[in-house]
């Protein structure tokens, strides 16, 4: 799998511990929904009788085994997700591409760019990595412009150089009102 390269990404990469992070949200929330289906069955087998326990042996290895598969699988969509993510700033906007069934783009003139922010989320501390959001009048920049996954040196960095960048663009695009005299 090759992944999506950008002079961009290649200065500031994307952290391979996204994808063990994403994994293990995913894990989570897919957990808490087995052991809730898990905790039913155990009820109503208990409920009916002692000749339904073995069914109950079954169940949870079941559950197991499903939930094997479905990190597995989500890992594997993770790394595929890790590898197709691109980012790249260009001389006149920044573009982000992510998604690998269902890429999405998007593209920002620098000139849009309102804030340029760096934050975590808990699994994100956890990890040591940080997301970089750009927001601009769209909506969908609080949806899509962002970097998600670049450890501290990286999210800085990004940060650093689109603050500047922007700055520039709008000094330079800002028109000088002209001197007036006046008269005494």
């Amino acid at each position: 799998m090759q992944i999506a390269q950008s002079k961009t990404r290649e200065q500031f990469p994307l952290s391979y511990k996204k994808i063990i992070k994403k994994t293990m949200a995913s894990t989570i929330a897919i957990t808490i929904l087995l052991l809730v289906i898990w905790g039913f069955l155990a009820f109503m087998l208990g409920s009916i009788g002692q000749e339904s326990i073995g069914w109950l042996g079954t169940a949870t290895f079941g559950i197991f085994g499903f939930l094997f598969v479905v990190i597995l699988l989500t890992y594997l969509y993770q790394r595929w997700y890790f590898a197709v993510y691109f980012y790249d700033l260009t001389n006149d906007f920044i573009q982000i591409k992510k998604g690998p069934i269902t890429p999405r783009e998007i593209t920002i003139p620098y000139e849009r760019i309102q804030d340029v922010y760096v934050d975590q989320d808990i699994l994100d501390r956890i990890f040591g990595l940080y997301d970089v959001h750009l927001s601009s009048a769209t909506v969908s920049s609080g949806m899509e412009a962002h970097i998600d996954g670049v450890e501290k040196h990286a999210a800085e960095g990004l940060r650093g150089i689109l603050l500047e960048t922007v700055k520039q663009r709008i000094s330079k695009n800002r028109v000088n009102p002209p001197a007036t005299n006046s008269i005494s």
